[in-house]
């Protein structure tokens, strides 16, 4: 027997659909759409998903399954999930499990049957909003309260790791700083020889100078960049010492420690074939993207040029150091999931990083 369910929006708008996973609770969060045609595992593993609903466009989802090896974390981020129609059958060499059992080991809801297209088209015209999930019968008073009690403030607090993960590697030594890393990104890290350290969202300017690092990455993550100040000090230590690659949040904190701005977008970017401008290569690049935020670049042209553009709404995407080896990216280079177009710009921090110290020792 299948469970009536609900997503209900503050203006009271309601999205009428079937609940799959965990079917007897309420949840909230931010609503975002996110048009990638394949890759739902990796978006639900996406640290940057916390505390959001996602509501995926393409019509068929889990027609391959779940699988530990597509995660990009040891569990699902994104609070539910949000299908027009779900596979309850995956065909998979792996003998992968459907989306249904996937979100029910973890706890999670899924909503499917719903009109997934005027649900977008909403989103698209009245912006991100926050909504409950829930069954069919579920009082107004418990939505209101869910949906009144959603804070992301402390997102990446919340997600970033405790303690300190090493991770072995012939080369040098990168530190990445946790805001909500994705596994793909170690992935490259390793696969250009990297030996890693992941450290907390709140390591301090001291913690990472006795680490020595040799380059740092400043990870994507959850929430609204200017909720996170305390973070500042750090990335500020981090441009001014060590070859630096931001990635996503990673890239609005650089501008923020610069003395720059962010600013919300209206809906966010958040899918698999963003088309970006890249000046230095003078190529497009088609990129995968998950962010609800921009960077201003108000007050950056003196010290960063604007490297990478987004096509669509000719947001930066991108800065890098006119004179230091500082190079951010608002997109995800890493994919997973998505295009590889610019894998290129971990083999440019790496050797950025292999550069610099090879003007150290010299």
């Amino acid at each position: 027997m299948t469970q009536p369910g609900w997503l209900t929006f503050a203006n009271g708008r309601r999205f009428k659909g079937r609940l799959i996973g965990t079917t007897d609770q309420v949840v909230a969060g931010e609503v975002v759409f996110n048009t990638a045609m394949t890759g739902y595992q990796e978006i639900l593993t996406d640290p940057s998903y916390f505390g959001q609903i996602v509501v995926l466009t393409y019509p068929l989802i889990g027609n391959y399954g779940t699988f530990a090896e597509a995660a990009e974390s040891l569990f699902p981020w994104a609070t539910a999930v949000v299908m027009h129609q779900a596979s309850k059958s995956p065909s998979h060499f792996g003998g992968a499990e459907s989306i249904d059992q996937y979100l029910k080991r973890y706890g999670k809801m899924g909503l499917v049957d719903v009109d997934t297209r005027s649900l977008t088209k909403m989103l698209r015209s009245e912006g991100t909003q926050i909504a409950a999930m829930s069954p069919q019968d579920t009082d107004e008073n418990s939505l209101y309260q869910a949906i009144s009690s959603v804070d992301l403030t402390d997102s990446v607090f919340s997600v970033s790791t405790p303690q300190i993960i090493t991770i072995d590697g012939p080369g040098p030594h990168i530190v990445v700083v946790d805001y909500g890393a994705k596994n793909s990104i170690l992935t490259e890290l390793q696969r250009r020889g990297a030996r890693i350290s992941v450290v907390p969202a709140r390591v301090t300017p001291d913690e990472m100078a006795a680490m020595k690092p040799d380059g740092v990455v400043l990870s994507n993550g959850p929430g609204d960049p200017e909720s996170i100040p305390q973070v500042l000090p750090t990335v500020k230590h981090v441009i001014e010492h060590y070859p630096t690659l931001g990635i996503c949040l990673g890239h609005q904190l650089i501008a923020l420690a610069e003395g720059d701005r962010t600013y919300p977008l209206k809906f966010g970017h958040h899918g698999a074939n963003h088309p970006l401008w890249d000046s230095e290569r003078h190529k497009i690049l088609i990129t995968s993207q998950n962010h609800g935020y921009a960077v201003a670049g108000d007050s950056l042209a003196d010290r960063y040029q604007v490297r990478l553009t987004n096509l669509h709404d000719q947001t930066i995407e991108g800065l890098q150091h006119r004179t230091r080896p500082v190079m951010s990216v608002q997109h995800h280079p890493e994919a997973g999931p998505g295009p590889s177009d610019s894998l290129y710009l971990f083999d440019e921090f790496m050797q950025w990083v292999v550069d610099q110290r090879g003007n150290a020792s010299a």
